[in-house]
């Protein structure tokens, strides 16, 4: 019986221990979703939900190749601004170059009060060396 208790208070520890992290975590303002996902994530969510996917890069690099169906939104001085045509409730999935660049835009969207937003782990050279659709000019 006394092991069954020590068993109970350690599990009744351990729950709240991890309660109070998620309670941290809101409270702080900070995600409790993953926020950096893989090709192959990106993949899925690209087949399976309404998400608006974002190209930060410039525009040149946009033209020469972008991942299909993405809006260019590029990440220079004019970015905040140009952020009004996405839906705030809408996923968002953002990605850049190589993944640094996108880290700072998404926290960007997180603080103006985007709900949920995604980068691509590694950005567009990743995409494209797993051998992620893309649209070139034709």
């Amino acid at each position: 019986m006394k092991n069954i208790s020590l068993l109970l208070a350690g599990l009744l520890l351990i729950g709240s221990l991890y309660s109070c992290k998620e309670v941290q975590a809101e409270s702080s303002g900070l995600p409790n979703s993953v926020e950096q996902i893989s090709v192959e994530e990106m993949k899925l969510h690209l087949q399976m939900e309404d998400v608006q996917l974002i190209d930060i890069r410039s525009r040149t690099d946009y033209t020469d190749a972008h991942i299909v169906n993405a809006e260019n939104i590029v990440f220079d001085e004019e970015f905040r601004k140009n952020l009004n045509t996405l839906d705030k409730f809408r996923p968002v999935l953002l990605y850049c170059t190589d993944g640094t660049k996108s880290n700072k835009a998404l926290k960007i969207l997180k603080r103006m009060g985007y709900q949920n937003v995604q980068e691509l782990d590694e950005g567009f050279e990743q995409w494209i060396a797993k051998d992620g659709q893309i649209k070139t000019p034709e």
